[in-house]
């Protein structure tokens, strides 16, 4: 058993020890999706048809979606995707299992309730993983030096179900740090990506102390603007919390049940267009083209040219080296599936029934994942590469890069660098365009309930 193993099932062990702690504030408890109602479902698709319909959740997860169809990586394939962003995983779920969705890019928070609901879907491939998650207090904090200072304090998430990753790695952390610290030694409140600037604000101070806050624990690609200037401090690095608990944090690429049943060779050319825009994404030599394409997804989506060391750096913050889900990739979510199942009085105390709560099962993710795809992917990429690498001198190779014409909306691919315009990023940015800052002064945290 690995070392990153057995802090997973310790960390479990110690968590289930707690399960008994007192309740949790819930003033924004986080969504929970149920499970799909019985609709009438799409009618069957043409066979070898060449559009697909991909959900996603924005933000860094989403850019091997980007970069796929501007540099005509899914063209290669014969496919032409149909996108739409999703902000609430509930609708991504239904929407798979009522077959209105082919692909979805999800968190592993996805996962845990597709079991739970059992869920007509698959894992297929690894999304990515590794997105950085650290721990951060307003600059002018000086207090808080370990996690061991969060005990008793209160600890600001961000709301939603796509940043619910961090809950379950939390708990673990807290069971694994010196002296151990049980889930009731901290306060959890949910919080909106607005309230994040007015926290920083020095004006805020006093409000934050009264409130005995310990810290704002976020990934790395909402923290990183705050940390840059100087509005933020580090106190807990992904590379201490990795250390900490073995964390990997793969991220899935599902496929509905019926696709992959009734049109396995859609599947097939999904996942290797996935693999080899994977493949291009993690060459360096594509790091400049694909920096400018999360520039301009930015000005597009947010109406600001996030400068480019920034985008740069969001580019760094998840790994798209591998396609295929392993077996510590499920380990891992099952131990966070544990995680939250006794941790579920607390965080779900909202639902009055005990028996509803979720999590109360361990997970079976194992089942909800078929790794033949993205195998095959692979191999058809490494036999695409020793072909090109044996190809006479003076053939023609199969071309390396996109086609000049994609087929695809988009990006052409002898586009102009993005223009050059002020930046103005608030940090990350909003889900919703944040509403005329008050004055910080005025901005509370979220009251309890």
């Amino acid at each position: 058993m690995s070392s990153a193993v057995e802090r997973l099932l310790i960390a479990a062990a110690l968590l289930v020890s707690a399960a008994g702690a007192a309740a949790q504030d819930t003033s924004k408890p986080p969504q929970v999706p149920t499970k799909p109602a019985e609709v009438t479902k799409p009618a069957t698709e043409p066979e070898s048809r060449s559009v697909v319909r991909l959900s996603y959740i924005p933000g860094n997860f989403a850019l091997p979606v980007l970069v796929g169809i501007e540099h005509g990586l899914f063209a290669r394939e014969g496919l032409f995707l149909s996108t739409v962003p999703v902000i609430e995983e509930g609708a991504l779920m239904r929407s798979l299992g009522q077959g209105g969705t082919d692909f979805a890019i999800g968190s592993q928070s996805l996962l845990l309730s597709a079991e739970e609901n059992k869920l007509d879907a698959r894992v297929v491939a690894v999304a990515g993983y590794g997105r950085e998650l650290e721990l951060i207090v307003p600059i002018w904090d000086t207090a808080p030096k370990t996690l061991a200072d969060l005990k008793g304090k209160t600890l600001f998430l961000l709301s939603g179900v796509h940043n619910f990753d961090a809950v379950p790695e939390l708990y673990r952390a807290l069971a694994l740090s010196k002296p151990p610290m049980r889930l009731s030694d901290v306060n959890i409140r949910f919080i909106n990506l607005a309230n994040i600037r007015g926290i920083m604000d020095p004006n805020f101070r006093k409000t934050y102390v009264a409130a005995k806050v310990g810290g704002i624990l976020m990934f790395r690609d909402f923290t990183a603007a705050y940390v840059e200037r100087k509005e933020a401090r580090v106190v807990l690095t992904n590379e201490a919390l990795t250390k900490l608990i073995g964390r990997v944090g793969a991220q899935p690429l599902l496929a509905s049940k019926r696709v992959i049943d009734q049109e396995p060779k859609v599947v097939e050319r999904f996942v290797r267009a996935w693999a080899r825009t994977t493949q291009y994404m993690s060459d360096p030599a594509n790091k400049e083209a694909i920096v400018r394409v999360l520039q301009i997804y930015y000005l597009r989506q947010y109406g600001y040219l996030l400068k480019k060391e920034l985008a740069e750096s969001y580019f760094s913050l998840v790994k798209y080296d591998r396609v295929v889900w392993a077996d510590g990739d499920t380990e891992e979510v099952t131990i966070n599936g544990k995680a939250l199942g006794a941790g579920r009085n607390l965080l779900f105390a909202a639902i009055k029934d005990p028996k509803k709560r979720p999590f109360q099962a361990v997970p079976n993710v194992k089942d909800f994942v078929d790794t033949s795809f993205a195998k095959k992917a692979v191999a058809d990429l490494a036999i695409e590469a020793k072909r090109a690498a044996e190809k006479k001198p003076g053939e023609v190779a199969a071309p390396k890069g996109p086609p000049a014409n994609n087929g695809n909306p988009g990006t052409p691919v002898s586009e102009k660098p993005a223009p050059k315009t002020e930046d103005k990023s608030p940090g990350s940015p909003p889900a919703t365009p944040a509403p005329p800052e008050k004055t910080p002064a005025a901005t509370a945290p979220p009251e309890k309930k």
